[in-house]
């Protein structure tokens, strides 16, 4: 099927579901009319444009699934203003290009996923443009933009994250070079006490040597003594 017609489900009383999927339609007649139909599927077709009035004559849609299709502009809430009953929309898989500054997105996003009267998953509507945020969810590619003071709570708590870093860093700095300077003066008189320490074992044992020097000298006999006297002969 490539196409269906303005009239296409007059007449049909008994149409509760409708499914369309897996064709090459690639649009959608303003006021197509069904007092009965709740689920229209039209997921992986060729549609890209739906406008105020598409929906308009099925007054009883609950449902109403586009996967797969090849919309780029995001929807308007007021595409739905005549289906008071609709519960479920599937968006997904589609070419949403993300305008972060578009009010009508923010709008139909929150219209979409927002509780209690959520129609979609927030994880099936995916950005395919522009190229910075391809493959994001509208709500990743668009957060800040739409919550501007949580960026800027974010900056601040980043320019005082980097303030308290920085702070942390130079205390660690001085603390290190507190710590080097203590154990070098350590060091210094570690090694100042082990030398005086050596000076003085010096000096103790010269004064030992001079000490038993000078015993010796004492107890050393008078050459006089070991003199022995003359013979009878001599």
């Amino acid at each position: 099927i490539s196409s269906i017609g303005k009239d296409s489900l007059e007449g049909l009383q008994s149409l509760v579901d409708l499914d369309l999927s897996r064709n090459l339609i690639s649009y959608i007649p303003d006021s197509i009319s069904s007092n009965t139909i709740r689920y229209l599927n039209l997921n992986y077709n060729r549609i890209s444009y739906v406008s105020n009035f598409t929906f308009f004559m099925l007054p009883r849609l609950s449902g109403l699934g586009v996967v797969g299709n090849r919309f780029t502009t995001i929807w308007r809430r007021s595409i739905f203003d005549a289906n008071p009953y609709l519960e479920r929309l599937d968006l997904s898989d589609n070419m949403w290009r993300c305008d972060c500054t578009d009010d009508n997105m923010l709008d139909f996003y929150e219209f979409v996923t927002l509780e209690p009267n959520k129609k979609e998953e927030s994880y099936n509507l995916i950005c395919n443009s522009p190229l910075n945020v391809i493959g994001q969810t509208w709500l990743e590619a668009c957060y800040f933009t739409w919550n501007p003071t949580e960026k800027a709570g974010n900056v601040d708590n980043l320019v005082l994250f980097i303030i308290i870093m920085i702070v942390g860093l130079s205390m660690c700095l001085v603390l290190v070079n507190a710590v080097r300077h203590s154990m070098k003066r350590r060091l210094n008189s570690i090694q100042i006490q082990r030398e005086r320490q050596v000076e003085e074992a010096r000096d103790r044992l010269r004064q030992l040597r001079i000490r038993a020097e000078q015993e010796a000298l004492c107890n050393a006999p008078d050459p006089r003594d070991l003199i022995s006297p003359p013979s009878y002969d001599e």
